[in-house]
């Protein structure tokens, strides 16, 4: 199969057992947590945290998703170009069950898929399955051992040979240090020539025997505790790393011949990529692989590790850039800036001096553009931006490099017996000032017979670390107010602005001293009360009852209620019911404008700057409205007058804003609604629109 095939093999097979296929989601993530999307499952956080109800009918979902793992707890970006299957950007395909189907059917069907399907040799498949270890959590996985063992039985392999125990570290999946988790099980290709090792290489860090898709099997929550809670819904989460897949397929001539390297880079995902750097380089991949690491190169070895990261990094930079991240100062901006100076360092491997980099955006867009449309959308500016920085960087990349070149000549005694080092302040200097990793510096110093001076980079290295950690917040991630005693909440605040309610739940949050109540959280449905979302404050209000009140001061999500927060903890006893629930309509009305000109601004702001112009995050409250969107470059001042004018027209015209509720279905192909950075919509969305323009 070709890539494109492969691909839409797994999901139509996928479709065909009842699962909607979704679209992939933005690699700019919702979670503050993450620098990155770097996994399927990311998408789908909020309904397995029960935060929304799961949109899709029956409960299952497929996607093939754009990940990045280049920073933070997964990185994978010095391996780049050294192997043949570690990447900064891959695709992952998955399945998911929310609630629904479990382990007997998501097993049943990864060897459907994979044996049937695809007809991967069984004899060389091996299954993980979770065997903890001492103070490991949770039980042996038994039920995926026999699903499992049932299907090797059945092909005439045995199953205590294909089979393999796994503790915590590599078959216990968990999101974080809390939230979602369970045992996992993984399937793993014997690629050695007689695919006759036994199990032995599974696990053993030996690319002759690798993981191809990770069967995920989320049944309890992770507490700050250290304690594991079972959910109460069961959920399904599976990711197969697709450019594996292809290559198995594909370098083994459809497994008939395991003689020869078997690499994610000689597939067809990578090769248009290969033929236009050729073309532009006037050089040629050779598929040669480093026999003694980084350093030691031969000519031909560095030639071809350029071209892999060269390769692997277009496609970071351009899905990133498309989806609104820009190279930049600092955090995944940053990290994306990194990387491209990265793939131009090794440029110079390939005598390219001249700004190229930017030139291979348009390869994706045609090789890829059918799957994610926005590389063909924002081809422009993906090549601008690329371009760009590839020219800033190349005026860096000379001075670092002349920077190296004065060391040399102040320091390098040719008589000397003794190395010659390269002190860790230059090193650290040329990493930190002009963004030369250390492998680049320690290369340019073994050609010249130098070595570099690591233990004085690690230290100025984990010093601005440390400046970097104290400055970061972490979050603790978990299934938030699942208690049964919290009722789901039905909004009414749309059509209402006060509202009866016949019953009321609450919990107290303490201060300093348990006796020092802070504030409480109120329970209750229907509820007029907006609580805060997508940058929009929550309602302010009242409760009143038997000539009382109680004073609402803010209403937030938790879970799929409504808290209303109150700091009238002394009244909650004294409740009699019916109890009138009323917000504040002053504060609201203020509320509508803003969000009415947060719409304003955000069209006037395509007008003037064009349809990339993509919302980030807002803030909407009773006192002013901020709007974040992406960009390449600080509005002008003629640009911000336009803006304003446009805004100002629309008003002085009075259109009016109407607000419908329609089938997300409908919705979902209309190109002149426009959705927001990653929201999460149900099967019916609510439209708003403003005259005939917004």
């Amino acid at each position: 199969m070709t890539s494109a095939e492969l691909r839409q093999s797994f999901l139509e097979f996928f479709r065909a057992k009842g699962h909607t296929i979704v679209p992939s989601s933005s690699l700019l993530p919702e979670s503050p947590g993450l620098l990155f999307t770097n996994a399927g499952m990311n998408q789908f956080v909020p309904i397995f945290l029960n935060e929304v109800p799961c949109p899709y009918i029956p409960p299952r979902a497929a996607d093939t998703q754009k990940c990045i793992r280049a920073g933070g707890k997964h990185n994978d970006l010095e391996d780049v170009g050294l192997d043949t299957y570690h990447h900064t950007f891959f695709e992952m395909l998955g399945n998911w069950s929310f609630g629904d189907y479990f382990k007997q059917e998501a097993i049943a069907w990864a060897w459907e898929l994979v044996v049937g399907r695809w007809n991967f040799p069984p004899a060389r498949l091996y299954a993980t399955v979770y065997q903890p270890g001492p103070g490991d959590p949770a039980e042996f996985d038994q039920e995926a051992r026999n699903a499992w063992a049932a299907l090797f039985s059945a092909a005439g392999l045995d199953p205590d040979v294909h089979i393999v125990g796994g503790n915590k570290k590599d078959n216990f999946w968990m999101m974080g240090e809390t939230g979602p988790c369970g045992p996992c099980s993984e399937l793993h290709v014997d690629l050695t020539p007689h695919g006759d090792t036994r199990g032995t290489l599974v696990n053993a860090g030996d690319s002759r025997c690798i993981e191809i898709w990770n069967l995920v099997f989320i049944q309890f929550n992770a507490n700050p505790d250290g304690s594991f809670r079972p959910l109460p819904a069961r959920h399904v989460d599976t990711g197969m790393g697709f450019e594996r897949a292809c290559s198995i397929i594909q370098c083994t001539k459809n497994f008939t011949d395991f003689s020869g390297t078997i690499s994610n880079y000689e597939t067809d995902v990578f090769a248009p990529i290969f033929r236009k750097l050729e073309t532009l380089s006037g050089q040629t991949y050779t598929s040669t692989l480093p026999r003694h690491g980084l350093l030691g190169l031969t000519e031909r070895e560095r030639k071809d590790v350029a071209f892999r990261v060269i390769a692997d990094h277009i496609r970071t930079l351009s899905l990133s850039i498309a989806d609104g991240i820009l190279p930049g100062n600092d955090g995944r901006n940053y990290v994306l800036r990194r990387i491209l100076r990265r793939a131009i360092l090794w440029s110079r491997a390939l005598d390219l001096r001249e700004p190229f980099f930017f030139q291979l955006a348009a390869v994706l867009a045609d090789t890829m553009g059918d799957t994610f449309p926005e590389l063909r959308q924002q081809l422009p500016t993906i090549e601008r931006v690329l371009k760009a920085e590839e020219e800033n960087f190349n005026r860096t990349l000379d001075k670092g490099i002349e920077l190296f070149n004065q060391f040399l000549l102040s320091s390098h005694n040719p008589a000397s017996t003794q190395p010659q080092i390269v002190p860790g302040p230059i090193a650290f200097k040329l990493y930190d000032t002009y963004g030369f990793p250390l492998d680049m510096t320690e290369l340019m110093a073994r050609e010249r017979g130098l070595s570099v001076d690591i233990e004085g980079f690690d230290t100025l290295m984990r010093e601005q670390q440390d400046r970097s950690r104290a400055a970061q917040k972490k979050e603790i991630i978990g299934v938030s107010e699942t208690d049964d005693s919290i009722p789901t909440a039905t909004f009414v605040g749309y059509d209402q602005t006060d509202a009866l309610i016949q019953v009321a739940t609450y919990k107290i949050d303490f201060g300093a001293k348990p006796d020092n109540p802070v504030l409480a959280r109120l329970y209750f449905s229907p509820t007029p009360f907006y609580a805060e979302m997508g940058g929009q404050l929550g309602d302010t209000g009242y409760l009143e009852f038997a000539g009382r009140r109680i004073e609402i001061i803010d209403t937030r999500k938790a879970g799929r209620g409504i808290a209303h927060l109150t700091p009238d903890v002394d009244l909650l006893d004294a409740i009699e019911f019916p109890v009138r629930a009323v917000i504040n309509p002053v504060r609201r009305a203020r509320i509508e404008a803003h969000h009415s000109a947060t719409h304003l601004l955000h069209w006037a702001l395509r007008e003037v700057l064009g349809p990339t112009v993509g919302q980030k995050g807002s803030y909407v409250g009773p006192d002013r409205l901020r709007f974040d969107f992406s960009h390449l470059e600080a509005l002008k001042p003629d640009q911000l007058a336009r803006v304003e004018s446009l805004i100002n027209q629309q008003i002085a015209a009075s259109f009016s804003v109407t607000w419908s509720e329609r089938p997300y279905a409908e919705v979902k192909g209309d190109p002149s609604i426009l959705q927001f950075f990653g929201d999460k919509y149900g099967e019916t969305v609510r439209v708003v629109e403003i005259g005939d323009f917004s």
